[in-house]
């Protein structure tokens, strides 16, 4: 994901956005690609999965810090039950079922 913020392994930026932009507005201008994302988390919350998309039209706020993962990196199965989940994903999950490594990207 570093290389869509001109680094190599790791980035850290501030982006300035107008108010009311949500994560899919801030995905695109960044130029992230679905199916290069893996776990995206939002002030430590789960907002998406590795080819769940939820497109939840919660808008970002001030400060915020949104962490994007690319689907490399996953995320140990040990630590995902109890995980603060956004709204929209919860309600995608009740669709999918149980949290697994990958989703089958229905966007």
């Amino acid at each position: 994901m570093a290389k869509y913020a001109g680094k190599k392994h790791v980035a850290q930026f501030e982006v300035e956005l107008e108010a009311g932009t949500t994560k899919s507005e801030l995905l695109s201008k960044l130029g992230v690609p679905n199916q290069e994302r893996g776990y995206l988390f939002i002030n430590a919350v789960l907002h998406e999965v590795p080819g769940m998309t939820t497109n939840g039209p919660e808008p970002l706020q001030d400060g915020d810090h949104i962490g994007v993962f690319s689907i490399q990196h996953m995320w140990p199965y040990q630590y995902r039950d109890g995980i603060p989940m956004s709204p929209s994903l919860s309600e995608a999950m009740k669709t999918h079922g149980a949290m697994h490594h990958v989703y089958e990207d229905k966007s």
